[in-house]
């Protein structure tokens, strides 16, 4: 397969947005709920966004004026660099721990973008 002419420079805007805002996250991955033991937990650095999250109400519908319970749901995203960790393979219910941030937060993988061609996506929840 041959690169398209656009990947070298692709390739050098990721790294430059990397070294400007990536930050050392652990995933750990687990399986039925438990650490999976045949997947070592892994300390890599990514770019995390979170915040943004939407208060919400219990029962899913903003206009249900019978429920008076909200939750507060934060919602964030880890960009990681395909071409630098090739090997990594992520599912949903893994768990991401946020190394450099106060109280070092963990999220869990809700979903994961795999079909992008430079960046695996995950979409992060609330621990």
């Amino acid at each position: 397969m041959l690169p398209a002419r656009f990947h070298a420079l692709r390739d050098r805007t990721l790294a430059a947005v990397d070294r400007a805002f990536a930050e050392p996250v652990r995933l750990s991955f687990f399986k039925d709920g438990a650490l999976d033991p045949s997947r070592q937990a892994i300390e890599i650095e990514a770019v995390l966004r979170t915040g943004g999250g939407k208060e919400t109400m219990v029962s899913g519908n903003r206009s249900d004026k019978d429920w008076r319970s909200r939750i507060a749901a934060q919602r964030g995203e880890l960009h990681i660099d395909r071409a630098k960790y090739p090997s990594i393979v992520v599912r949903q219910g893994d768990k991401v721990k946020a190394l450099a941030r106060p109280g070092e937060p963990w999220s869990e993988v809700l979903a994961v973008e795999d079909r992008g061609l430079s960046r695996l996506v995950l979409q992060l929840g609330e621990v």
